[in-house]
Protein backbone atom coordinates (compact mmCIF):
# COMPACT_ATOMS: atom_id res chain seq x y z
CA UNK A 1 0.00 0.00 0.00
CA UNK A 2 1.06 3.73 -0.93
CA UNK A 3 2.42 5.97 1.60
CA UNK A 4 1.42 9.68 0.94
CA UNK A 5 2.83 12.63 2.80
CA UNK A 6 0.43 15.29 3.14
CA UNK A 7 2.29 17.41 5.55
CA UNK A 8 4.11 21.24 4.01
CA UNK A 9 7.92 19.66 2.79
CA UNK A 10 8.44 22.43 0.86
CA UNK A 11 7.46 24.86 3.38
CA UNK A 12 10.35 23.37 5.72
CA UNK A 13 12.45 22.77 2.83
CA UNK A 14 12.63 26.42 2.43
CA UNK A 15 13.08 27.16 6.03
CA UNK A 16 15.91 24.87 6.23
CA UNK A 17 17.29 26.21 2.97
CA UNK A 18 17.11 30.03 4.35
CA UNK A 19 18.32 29.16 7.83
CA UNK A 20 21.41 27.40 5.91
CA UNK A 21 21.56 30.43 3.54
CA UNK A 22 21.37 33.03 6.62
CA UNK A 23 24.39 31.04 8.72
CA UNK A 24 26.58 30.77 5.60
CA UNK A 25 25.79 34.45 5.34
CA UNK A 26 26.90 35.21 8.91
CA UNK A 27 30.22 32.96 8.65
CA UNK A 28 31.31 34.80 5.49
CA UNK A 29 30.84 37.99 6.67
CA UNK A 30 32.33 36.83 10.16
CA UNK A 31 35.37 35.66 8.22
CA UNK A 32 35.53 38.73 6.18
CA UNK A 33 35.00 41.05 9.10
CA UNK A 34 37.94 38.93 11.01
CA UNK A 35 40.52 39.08 7.78
CA UNK A 36 39.50 42.56 7.27
CA UNK A 37 40.42 43.29 11.03
CA UNK A 38 43.26 41.19 10.84
CA UNK A 39 44.42 43.21 7.59
CA UNK A 40 44.06 46.46 9.35
CA UNK A 41 46.28 45.20 12.20
CA UNK A 42 48.74 43.97 10.01
CA UNK A 43 48.97 47.32 8.28
CA UNK A 44 48.70 49.42 11.43
CA UNK A 45 51.30 47.76 12.77
CA UNK A 46 53.72 48.16 10.11
CA UNK A 47 52.51 51.54 9.93
CA UNK A 48 53.49 51.93 13.85
CA UNK A 49 56.94 50.35 13.27
CA UNK A 50 57.39 52.79 9.97
CA UNK A 51 56.59 55.71 12.42
CA UNK A 52 58.95 54.57 14.95
CA UNK A 53 61.57 53.69 12.85
CA UNK A 54 61.15 57.20 10.87
CA UNK A 55 61.30 59.19 14.46
CA UNK A 56 64.35 56.86 15.28
CA UNK A 57 66.13 58.40 11.97
CA UNK A 58 64.77 61.83 12.80
CA UNK A 59 66.73 61.67 15.87
CA UNK A 60 70.02 60.25 14.84
CA UNK A 61 69.92 62.92 11.82
CA UNK A 62 69.48 66.01 14.79
CA UNK A 63 72.57 63.63 16.53
CA UNK A 64 74.37 63.56 12.99
CA UNK A 65 73.87 67.38 12.65
CA UNK A 66 75.22 68.09 16.19
CA UNK A 67 78.04 66.05 15.99
CA UNK A 68 78.84 68.15 12.81
CA UNK A 69 78.63 71.21 14.19
CA UNK A 70 80.87 70.15 17.09
CA UNK A 71 83.37 68.93 14.46
CA UNK A 72 83.08 72.12 12.60
CA UNK A 73 83.70 73.96 15.82
CA UNK A 74 86.51 71.88 16.45
CA UNK A 75 88.17 72.60 13.19
CA UNK A 76 87.86 75.78 13.42
CA UNK A 77 89.40 75.66 16.65
CA UNK A 78 92.10 73.62 15.48
CA UNK A 79 92.84 75.90 12.71
CA UNK A 80 92.84 78.77 15.32
CA UNK A 81 95.21 76.56 17.03
CA UNK A 82 97.58 75.97 14.45
CA UNK A 83 97.87 79.71 12.95
CA UNK A 84 98.81 80.90 16.60
CA UNK A 85 101.48 78.28 17.04
CA UNK A 86 102.37 78.95 12.82
CA UNK A 87 103.07 82.62 14.90
CA UNK A 88 104.61 81.78 17.79
CA UNK A 89 107.41 79.69 15.89
CA UNK A 90 107.76 83.01 13.49
CA UNK A 91 108.28 84.67 16.51
CA UNK A 92 110.83 82.35 18.06
CA UNK A 93 112.69 81.95 14.54
CA UNK A 94 113.23 85.90 14.62
CA UNK A 95 113.61 86.37 17.93
CA UNK A 96 117.27 86.46 17.83
CA UNK A 97 117.79 88.59 14.62
CA UNK A 98 117.63 91.74 16.08
CA UNK A 99 120.42 90.48 18.53
CA UNK A 100 122.75 89.34 16.06
CA UNK A 101 121.89 91.95 13.80
CA UNK A 102 122.73 94.82 16.02
CA UNK A 103 126.19 92.98 16.73
CA UNK A 104 126.78 92.41 13.14
CA UNK A 105 126.40 95.75 12.45
CA UNK A 106 128.61 97.07 15.00
CA UNK A 107 131.28 94.74 13.89
CA UNK A 108 130.59 95.80 10.29
CA UNK A 109 131.87 99.36 11.16
CA UNK A 110 135.21 100.09 10.02
CA UNK A 111 137.32 102.49 10.83
CA UNK A 112 137.23 106.35 9.76
CA UNK A 113 133.47 105.66 9.42
CA UNK A 114 130.62 106.93 11.53
CA UNK A 115 126.76 107.25 11.21
CA UNK A 116 124.65 109.64 11.46
CA UNK A 117 121.33 107.86 11.11
CA UNK A 118 119.96 103.94 10.89
CA UNK A 119 116.43 102.93 9.74
CA UNK A 120 114.62 100.07 9.14
CA UNK A 121 111.50 99.36 6.86
CA UNK A 122 110.10 95.40 6.52
CA UNK A 123 113.60 94.08 6.07
CA UNK A 124 115.41 96.61 4.40
CA UNK A 125 117.65 98.70 6.76
CA UNK A 126 119.38 102.16 5.07
CA UNK A 127 122.51 103.27 7.09
CA UNK A 128 123.50 107.12 6.50
CA UNK A 129 126.73 108.56 7.69
CA UNK A 130 130.26 109.93 6.98
CA UNK A 131 133.38 107.96 5.74
CA UNK A 132 137.05 109.16 5.01
CA UNK A 133 136.82 107.91 1.81
CA UNK A 134 134.65 105.70 -0.85
CA UNK A 135 136.93 102.90 -0.23
CA UNK A 136 136.03 102.63 3.50
CA UNK A 137 132.73 102.78 2.02
CA UNK A 138 133.33 99.80 -0.11
CA UNK A 139 134.92 98.03 3.39
CA UNK A 140 131.45 98.55 4.60
CA UNK A 141 129.24 96.81 1.68
CA UNK A 142 131.94 93.87 2.10
CA UNK A 143 131.66 93.25 5.93
CA UNK A 144 127.74 93.99 5.59
CA UNK A 145 127.72 90.95 2.64
CA UNK A 146 129.94 88.81 4.68
CA UNK A 147 126.92 88.70 7.50
CA UNK A 148 124.80 85.83 7.86
CA UNK A 149 121.85 87.63 8.63
CA UNK A 150 122.53 90.67 6.17
CA UNK A 151 123.15 90.95 2.49
CA UNK A 152 122.07 92.47 -0.82
CA UNK A 153 124.31 96.00 0.37
CA UNK A 154 124.50 98.78 -2.13
CA UNK A 155 125.12 102.05 -2.12
CA UNK A 156 122.61 104.21 -2.84
CA UNK A 157 124.45 107.27 -2.79
CA UNK A 158 127.60 109.10 -1.84
CA UNK A 159 128.71 112.29 -1.81
CA UNK A 160 131.97 114.54 -1.00
CA UNK A 161 133.02 118.03 0.31
CA UNK A 162 130.20 117.48 3.01
CA UNK A 163 130.83 119.55 6.21
CA UNK A 164 130.93 117.22 8.80
CA UNK A 165 129.99 120.23 11.72
CA UNK A 166 128.37 123.62 11.45
CA UNK A 167 130.07 127.01 12.32
CA UNK A 168 130.43 126.96 15.97
CA UNK A 169 132.25 130.03 17.53
CA UNK A 170 135.59 129.25 18.89
CA UNK A 171 136.84 130.00 22.54
CA UNK A 172 139.65 132.24 23.04
CA UNK A 173 140.55 133.88 26.32
CA UNK A 174 141.96 136.37 23.94
CA UNK A 175 140.28 139.56 23.03
CA UNK A 176 139.57 139.34 19.29
CA UNK A 177 137.85 142.26 17.64
CA UNK A 178 137.84 140.28 14.65
CA UNK A 179 135.25 137.14 13.14
CA UNK A 180 136.80 133.74 14.53
CA UNK A 181 136.86 131.41 11.40
CA UNK A 182 135.16 128.06 11.93
CA UNK A 183 137.96 125.41 12.75
CA UNK A 184 139.01 122.96 10.30
CA UNK A 185 138.00 119.01 11.33
CA UNK A 186 139.47 116.00 9.80
CA UNK A 187 135.99 114.91 9.22
CA UNK A 188 135.39 117.79 6.74
CA UNK A 189 137.40 116.03 3.99
CA UNK A 190 134.72 112.88 4.72
CA UNK A 191 131.93 111.33 1.97
CA UNK A 192 128.80 110.55 3.00
CA UNK A 193 126.79 108.03 1.81
CA UNK A 194 123.47 106.23 1.71
CA UNK A 195 124.12 102.05 2.05
CA UNK A 196 121.26 99.98 2.13
CA UNK A 197 121.36 96.36 3.08
CA UNK A 198 118.41 93.79 3.58
CA UNK A 199 117.87 91.51 6.60
CA UNK A 200 118.10 87.64 5.78
CA UNK A 201 116.36 86.31 8.36
CA UNK A 202 114.68 83.56 6.19
CA UNK A 203 118.47 81.93 5.43
CA UNK A 204 119.43 82.63 9.19
CA UNK A 205 121.64 79.82 10.32
CA UNK A 206 120.35 76.87 12.71
CA UNK A 207 124.01 75.48 14.24
CA UNK A 208 126.43 78.55 15.72
CA UNK A 209 128.57 76.29 17.56
CA UNK A 210 127.03 76.46 20.66
CA UNK A 211 124.62 73.56 19.98
CA UNK A 212 121.45 76.03 20.99
CA UNK A 213 119.97 75.83 17.18
CA UNK A 214 121.56 79.50 16.69
CA UNK A 215 119.00 81.18 19.40
CA UNK A 216 120.17 83.11 22.90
Amino acid sequence: MARINLLPWRQEERERRNKEFITLVVAVTLLSLLAAFATWSYFNNELDEQLDANALIEQENARLDTALSEIDSLEQRREDIISRMQVIQDLQGRRPVPVRLWDDLAKAMPPALYLNNLKREGDVLTLTGLADNPNIVSSLIRNLDSSKWMGNSAVSNIQQNISAYEAAPVLNNTVNTGEQSRPVYPEDSYVQFVVTTKVQSETAPTDDGTGLGGEL
